[in-house]
């Protein structure tokens, strides 16, 4: 049969379990708001860094197109020049005559509107390659090879 003197001693060694479970369970609380305030900082960086990634793929995006756009004007506007000095003197072979109306072609053909479409960059390497093989073939390579250096496409 406990005595007082029993109760006294339980009270200086930590108290009873009751007690003794009030205070596991406070330290319990206080290892899970830590664990609960982690898990929460950590969704709402994820959130905060797919907003941030979603508008800066959108930008990068953007930037990327125009210069592909840019590119496939600067090329289609090459073509077209390169077509009506055909017409004009009659110099330019069958052959030269013939890369330049494919360039044409494949410059209106390219699509550019379509941001889904995963083929775009195969098809701008094709216009690069059409292009350099022209400008081989028109003599000209020192003319565009300046063009490098005032960032319009380069080869």
């Amino acid at each position: 049969m406990p005595t007082d003197d029993d109760a006294s001693v339980r009270s200086t060694r930590g108290g009873d379990a009751t007690t003794r479970g009030a205070i596991e369970d406070a330290f319990d609380k206080c290892l899970a708001l830590e664990s609960t305030a982690r898990d929460a900082g950590y969704d709402e960086g994820v959130d905060a860094g797919r907003a941030i990634g979603e508008a800066e793929g959108r930008e990068l995006g953007f930037r990327k197109g125009f210069e592909l756009a840019e590119e496939v004007g600067y090329y289609a506007g090459c073509a077209s020049a390169w077509k009506a000095c055909a017409r004009a003197s009659g110099t330019y072979g069958e052959r030269v005559e013939r890369m330049i109306e494919t360039l044409e072609r494949e410059c209106r053909e390219s699509k550019l509107g379509d941001p889904l479409d995963e083929g775009i960059l195969e098809r701008v390497e094709r216009l690069r390659g059409r292009f350099k093989t022209l400008v081989a073939l028109l003599g000209a390579r020192a003319v565009y090879a300046d063009a490098d250096a005032s960032g319009l496409p380069s080869f």
